[in-house]
């Protein structure tokens, strides 16, 4: 590994690099979180004073390879955003796009939200597109990501080293090569080929991008957005950075308290 502990091959972003989209998912209703997101989407739930989107835009607005943010969210959630929106001032645009869901029964799926998203936000494509979950919490350097998908013109992820064989099986898990490819993914897996698992945070290569729908109308899941990278790794390069860095996701109601105390201490947790 190199001596960043970062990347499984000594790639960083080069100057140059063309800036893209960023696609925020919060398209869910969270409802292993009930009843904290009765009223109010997952997202936005303070944590340590601040809301989870606020610490995850900080980390992406600083950077200069994203241009735009989009937010696809649902018709519960969108005026949510759009408040939260109006309240924020900043150097880049943020929009808030309805997917017109109103139930979790009714919901699209992370992978039909970004169909949604590319029939109707006029996103930029031609330079790929950058999508992450609003329920990840890291100090991970996002956008290195960008820079590894244009450097190799490929879709790239991160390969996180999870050591819980019961967390792994939640997550969908790769096996590389010596240059970084995924060459294996499981969504899932009950017995893991590997300790490297793919959190939600994507650089998707243009012509993946063109392939969205292609996977859908095949049939494709629409849910988690692992089953997407799952089906391209064998129809379009994919490159990992392997990291060991902490990534905390808010699966649950423990999984939320655990990340209060990391972020300054459960006392902003709402009743």
């Amino acid at each position: 590994m190199p001596e960043d502990g970062h990347l499984s091959a000594a790639i960083t972003p080069e100057e140059g690099v063309n800036p893209v989209d960023a696609l925020l998912l919060a398209g869910g209703y969270a409802t292993r979180l009930y009843p904290l997101t009765l009223d109010r989407p997952k997202a936005l739930l303070p944590v340590g004073g601040r809301t989870i989107v606020d610490r995850i835009i900080d980390l992406l607005m600083a950077s200069d390879e994203i241009e735009r943010f989009v937010f696809v969210t649902n018709d519960r959630f969108a005026p949510h955003f759009i408040s939260w929106v109006g309240t924020r001032t900043w150097e880049k645009p943020v929009e808030v796009l309805n997917d017109g869901t109103t139930s979790n029964e009714g919901r699209l799926g992370a992978m039909g939200d970004i169909r949604f998203a590319l029939d109707h936000a006029e996103l930029d494509t031609a330079r790929g597109l950058f999508v992450l979950s609003t329920d990840n919490l890291t100090h991970l350097n996002l956008t290195q990501l960008v820079g590894l998908s244009q450097e190799r013109a490929a879709t790239a992820v991160f390969a996180l080293r999870v050591g819980d064989l019961a967390r792994l099986r939640r997550m969908g898990v790769v096996q590389l090569d010596e240059a970084g490819r995924v060459i294996d993914f499981v969504e899932k897996p009950k017995e893991p080929k590997s300790d490297l698992g793919v959190p939600s945070f994507y650089a998707y290569s243009a012509r993946a991008v063109g392939l969205v729908k292609d996977y859908l109308d095949a049939g494709g899941n629409p849910d988690a957005p692992g089953h997407f990278i799952e089906w391209l790794a064998h129809r379009d390069p994919v490159y990992a950075c392997v990291t060991e860095e902490a990534i905390c996701d808010v699966g649950t109601l423990e999984a939320y308290e655990a990340m209060c105390r990391q972020y300054g201490g459960d006392e902003h947790r709402p009743t």
